[in-house]
């Protein structure tokens, strides 16, 4: 559930704005817009909270590390960390310098190693006693024309791709410009290498002076905290307007937390403006849903995404159907097994440290038991199909879905159809019973024209997909393209009725985005259609599951004996582990997809919200 906001504006004196700021924050009720406010100081803030990023990037970690730890907090913490941080820098600017240098002789000594030992002492003693010579590297077919060229030539180096020419001009004899030569280094082979190995040695001394900075991370990590802080402080404080004598803020907060400000208020003498946001206003969001809905909030927050005030909040059909998803997707009761054992051991690690569950986990145990039962009802146990003969396992396969029954292909086919029109439908009708609370409440019955196509466009959906397989299944209604084409008609007549304008107006609009409206049409065809891929993935996981198992047996009838059932057994544990990780990147490119894109694209969501996040101290 989304829960209400109310816009709240604080009313004080200029001269109590500092004090007024700092109790709001302990409050920590209030959101307010201070993401887009520039300030000198707070650039300065940023400056510095980068500068301590890039120390905490570069100075090796300790293990258990915490800000807690550290002995200093608050404005000390600061410049303690700032003074850490440049030395930090210094270092880093060193080394960066230095690989750049080694970088450069690296290649140098690369070009030049084929030519043998160059002394550039030795060449400019010749150049100062009149003789010249240079370093020619050219094309096979060029080779000649420069040899004749040169007063005198010697040939280094001749290879399929690059001839080495050396030439030497004595007295008033010239060399060639054209093609140009190679620019001689500074220094010898010798001297080369020996600042490589210079370099490397200063490398490896930095990294150590960086490592004896590793106990002063906590410093850092404190004086990140107290940045964040100081600059949320000075963004908030940016946005309040002034007027005489007075200053105000104003931001959002829960319906539920109003009584709060206004003991506040009480409190600290504030006058308050309590109001209901704008229509056109952006308003945080806040979710708050009851326990068993919230373990889906996880997928969210990978996400990034959130609803916008106004839209809706599908944290339950969307728990719902993600979880039958990650169940088909992955398909595996072996799968579904390792995952709910590996979720157990890592839960019983954590209370073992005092640490609760998260709702992650719990949410990993419900999408891991629910892919147990699908791969216990297909008979699917890592893709090893004399599993499924077991005792107990063999009696709770469903032959009509069986992993190993070739018919069981058009009848999961059919029930991703049936999922995917429920899934699509329930966001219309859902649409529909929204819109007859709003005005005009006529505009409402767009979706039940929608709601009526997607049904009918079900049938399309069977009989292109699965023909007359289709048949055997479920009976198709003779009445099926009527509904289409009602559907049609009400979102022609409804789509684009507005509060205020004439009903036919609307009607004519809707005439006038006939094309659109059709387009759409096919559209929603195609989005029941995509829900086959809850079959195609689970059959690609079951194929790679059947390979490798296959590829196994095969090593171990092989070579026979330990080193055949080693490497079979490696095999397996590499290949499955592969498998399911695949997996679980599918559940993510397609469950979610479903849901994110699909469903809320009928549902009308754009997730152009901005998340409840109040002014408050941070710890």
């Amino acid at each position: 559930m989304i829960v209400p906001m109310k816009k709240v504006s604080v009313v004080t004196l200029k001269t109590l704005q500092q004090d007024t700021l700092n109790a709001l924050r302990d409050l920590g009720v209030l959101h307010v817009f201070a993401d887009r406010v520039e300030t000198d100081r707070g650039e300065h803030l940023r400056e510095q909270s980068s500068a301590i990023e890039r120390a905490l990037a570069t100075i090796p970690p300790l293990e258990g590390e915490s800000a807690a730890d550290s002995p200093v907090h608050g404005g000390p913490a600061i410049d303690q960390a700032l003074q850490i941080a440049e030395q930090s820098q210094h270092l880093t600017d060193e080394q960066s310098q230095l690989q750049d240098e080694a970088d450069r002789l690296t290649r140098d000594i690369e070009r030049f190693e084929p030519w043998g030992g160059i002394d550039p002492q030795a060449l400019q003693e010749l150049s100062d006693a009149d003789v010249d010579v240079a370093l020619y590297e050219v094309l096979p077919d060029q080779a000649e024309t420069l040899i004749e060229a040169l007063p005198q030539a010697i040939v280094v180096d001749r290879t399929k791709s690059l001839v080495r020419v050396v030439g030497v001009a004595a007295a008033s004899a010239e060399l060639p410009t054209t093609p140009e030569p190679m620019t001689v280094p500074a220094q010898s082979m010798a001297e080369m290498r020996r600042r490589v190995d210079e370099i490397r040695t200063r490398r490896s001394e930095i990294d150590s002076e960086l490592a004896t900075l590793s106990p002063q991370r906590p410093v850092l990590l404190a004086a990140q905290g107290e940045l964040a802080s100081v600059f949320e402080f000075v963004r908030v404080q940016a946005t309040m307007d002034s007027e005489k004598e007075l200053t105000w803020i104003t931001g959002f907060l829960p319906h539920h937390l109003v009584d709060e400000v206004r003991e506040a208020g009480r409190r600290n003498g504030w006058g308050i403006v309590i109001r209901d946001p704008d229509p056109d206003e952006q308003v945080p969001t806040q979710i708050r849903n009851p326990k068993p809905v919230r373990i889906v909030q996880p997928v969210f927050d990978l996400l990034g995404t959130v609803p916008g005030y106004r839209e809706i909040d599908i944290s339950l059909p969307f728990l719902l159907f993600f979880i039958v998803f990650f169940a088909m997707i992955i398909g595996d009761g072996g799968y579904g097994s390792v995952l709910f054992l590996g979720t157990v051991a890592a839960m019983l690690r954590g209370r073992a440290r005092g640490k609760r569950a998260g709702v992650g986990s719990i949410l990993m145990l419900v999408l891991s038991l629910a892919t147990v039962v699908w791969g216990a009802v297909t008979g699917n146990w890592f893709g090893y199909e004399p599993f499924s003969r077991l005792p107990v396992l063999r009696d709770l396969v469903i032959p009509a879905i069986a992993a190993n029954n070739d018919a069981s292909t058009q009848t999961i086919q059919y029930m991703t159809f049936v999922i995917g029109t429920i899934h699509l439908a329930l966001a219309h009708l859902w649409n529909f019973v929204r819109g007859l609370r709003q005005r005009p409440f006529l505009a409402a019955f767009e979706q039940l024209g929608w709601l009526m196509m997607v049904l009918g466009l079900y049938y399309l959906v069977l009989e292109l997909v699965l023909g007359s397989v289709s048949m055997s299944i479920v009976p198709r209604p003779s009445w099926w393209l009527n509904i289409v084409i009602v559907g049609f008609a009400f979102v022609i007549v409804f789509g684009q009725q507005q509060e205020g304008q004439n009903f036919f107006v609307g009607v004519g609009k809707g005439v006038a985005n006939l094309i659109t409206t059709a387009l759409d049409g096919i559209s929603a065809f195609s989005d029941i259609i995509s829900y086959i891929r809850l079959f195609a993935v689970g059959l690609a996981t079951l194929a790679i599951a059947n390979a490798f198992n296959s590829m196994a047996a095969g090593i171990s009838d092989s070579l026979g004996g330990v080193p055949g059932a080693v490497i079979a057994a490696l095999i397996l544990f590499l290949g499955h582990t592969l498998n399911l990780a695949m997996g679980a990147l599918s559940v993510i490119v397609h469950g979610v997809r479903l849901n994110m894109l699909e469903f809320s694209q009928h549902l009308g969501m754009e997730w152009t919200g901005v998340e409840y996040a109040p002014f408050k101290t941070r710890s």
